[in-house]
C-alpha cells in the first residue's frame, strides 16, 4: 500500500502578508498586493508595477551578517519554512552558524565544544526529514551587485561569500542547518512551476520511503531592473489599468495583457500520515496525487492545445484514484497572459469536459501577482486553507470574462462543501505540474 502524505504545517511570505494567516485573510477579502515599483528607476522599462513583500523584518530570522550573505529569496524561504515547521510542531535544534562563524566554530569544537545539530529535532529522527525549498532564479540582487563590483573595482573585490550567497540551493541548506535536517535536501528549478514541482517531488520521496517528513516549497525575489526589463521586452508584463496598478493582474478577463512580477515564498511541511498521527500532529490536508509532464514544444510559449498541462492533471487524478467528476475546485496557473490563460482553459477542458464551466475557479495571482518560483507553493497553501476552512477566495479584476474562458470564476469569497481540489502550474521550458489535494 502506498504511503499517504499529509500537510501538517504551512508558512508564507508574500505581497499580502508575512505569514500564512494574514495572507489567507487578505486573499479572502480580495485585496491586491500590486503597486508601482519604487526601488529602482523605471522610466525606460515597459512596465513599472510589481507585487512586492512589505514590512518584512529579516532580523527575526538572521543576524545582520547572515542577512548580508544570503539574498532576499533565502530570507523569505527561511521565514516561510520556520512558520511551517513551527505549526507542524518541529523545533530547531540550534541556531546554525553563519558562514563567517564556521572557522570559529571549528576552533571551538577542537577545544571540546559539541558539534551543532546532534540532538533529534522534537524527538524525531532527523535523518528522515528533508527539505526541497526551491527557487527558479536564485539571489538575483547579489549576482547583480557582485558583477557590478567586479566591473568597477576588479575581481579581487568580489565577496568570498558570493558563491554560497547566490547558489539556488542556499535556502534548503540554511533551513537544514537551522533544524538539523539530514534527509534529502536540494533545489529544484522549473521556472514558474518550481514550487509545485518541489511539493510533488517531496510527496514522491515520502511515498517511496526516502523520508518521513519534507519541508517543501518555493520562493522568488527577482524583481530587479534587468529581470523586469527582460520580461518586459518579451512583452510578458502587464501595466497599470486606467492608472491603477491593483487592476493590472486580471486572469481570464477580456482585457488581460500580461502578468505582474511578484516576490515571496511558500513552505509546507509534508509528512507520512501515520508518522504525523503518531506524534499528535494535526493534518491540514492530504496530498492525494501529483502529475509532472513537459510540453516539449517551445521554450516560452505554452502548448497551443494545452496538451502537456492536461496530461499532468490527468496523471495527478490517476495517482490520487480520483475521477474528474470528484473535483470541486481548481486553483489554476492563470498568469493573466493572453496565450497562457487560453491554453490553460483548453487543457482543463480536455480533462473536465463541459463540466469545467461549473467547477469553481479562483486565480490567486490576481491579487499577489506572479511569484515565479514561489507561485505554486503559495497557491497550494491557498488550496490547503480552502480545504481546511471550506472557503474559496475570489479572483479580482474579472470585469468581463473572456468568452473563450467559459468558467465559474469565483468573484466573492464563497462557502463550499469541498473534498477534492486541483492545483496546476506551468513554467518556461514547457514544464507542467499538477496536484490533487484532499480534505483531511
Amino acid at each position: 500500500m502506498r504511503r499517504r502524505v499529509v500537510v501538517t504545517g504551512i508558512g508564507a511570505v508574500c505581497p499580502l502578508g508575512n505569514d500564512a494567516a494574514t495572507t489567507w485573510q487578505n486573499l479572502l477579502a480580495g485585496r491586491s498586493g500590486v503597486d508601482y515599483i519604487r526601488d529602482f528607476p523605471v522610466d525606460r522599462l515597459r512596465s513599472d508595477i510589481a507585487a512586492s513583500v512589505k514590512g518584512f523584518d529579516v532580523g527575526r530570522y538572521l543576524s545582520p551578517k547572515e542577512a548580508e550573505i544570503y539574498g532576499r529569496v533565502t530570507h523569505f524561504s527561511l521565514a516561510a519554512a520556520v512558520e511551517a515547521l513551527r505549526e507542524a510542531g518541529i523545533v530547531p535544534i540550534e541556531r546554525a552558524p553563519a558562514a563567517e562563524d564556521e572557522a570559529e566554530r571549528a576552533g571551538a569544537r577542537a577545544q571540546g565544544a559539541p558539534p551543532l545539530a546532534t540532538a533529534p529535532a522534537s524527538g524525531l529522527d532527523r535523518t528522515r526529514i528533508g527539505c526541497l525549498m526551491s527557487t527558479g532564479m536564485g539571489s538575483v540582487e547579489i549576482f547583480e551587485e557582485q558583477v557590478a563590483r567586479s566591473a568597477a573595482r576588479g575581481p579581487r573585490a568580489v565577496s568570498p561569500y558570493f558563491i554560497p550567497g547566490v547558489m539556488p540551493n542556499g535556502a534548503a541548506a540554511l533551513i537544514s542547518m537551522r533544524y538539523g535536517l539530514m534527509g534529502p535536501s536540494y533545489n529544484l528549478a522549473s521556472a514558474c512551476a518550481t514550487g509545485t514541482h518541489s511539493i510533488a517531488t517531496s510527496a514522491l520521496m515520502i511515498e517511496a520511503g526516502e523520508a518521513d517528513v519534507m519541508v517543501a516549497g518555493g520562493a522568488e525575489a527577482a524583481t530587479r531592473l534587468n529581470t523586469v526589463a527582460g520580461f518586459g521586452n518579451a512583452k510578458a508584463l502587464a501595466r497599470a489599468v486606467d492608472g491603477d496598478p491593483a487592476r493590472a493582474s486580471r486572469p481570464f478577463d477580456r482585457r488581460r495583457q500580461g502578468f505582474v512580477m511578484g516576490e515571496g515564498a511558500g513552505a509546507l511541511v509534508l509528512e507520512e500520515e501515520q508518522h504525523a498521527l503518531a506524534r499528535g500532529a494535526k493534518p491540514l490536508a492530504v496530498v492525494a496525487g501529483f502529475g509532472m509532464t513537459t510540453d516539449a514544444e517551445h521554450l516560452t510559449r505554452p502548448h497551443s492545445g494545452g496538451l502537456g498541462l492536461a496530461l499532468a492533471v490527468e496523471r495527478a487524478l490517476a495517482r490520487a484514484g480520483t475521477a474528474p467528476e470528484a473535483i470541486g475546485y481548481i486553483n489554476p496557473h492563470a498568469t493573466s497572459t493572453p496565450q497562457g490563460d487560453a491554453a490553460e482553459v483548453l487543457a482543463l477542458r480536455r480533462v473536465f469536459g463541459e463540466r469545467l464551466a461549473r467547477i469553481p475557479i479562483s486565480a490567486t495571482k490576481s491579487m499577489i501577482g506572479h511569484l515565479l518560483g514561489g507561485a505554486g507553493a503559495v497557491e497550494t497553501i491557498a488550496v490547503v486553507c480552502s480545504l481546511r476552512d471550506q472557503l474559496l477566495h475570489p479572483s479580482i479584476n474579472v470585469d468581463e470574462l473572456d468568452p473563450e474562458c467559459s468558467l465559474d470564476v469565483v468573484r466573492e469569497r464563497r462557502a463550499v462543501d469541498l473534498r477534492h481540489a486541483v492545483k496546476c502550474s506551468a513554467g518556461f521550458g514547457g514544464h507542467n505540474c499538477a496536484l490533487v489535494l484532499e480534505r483531511a
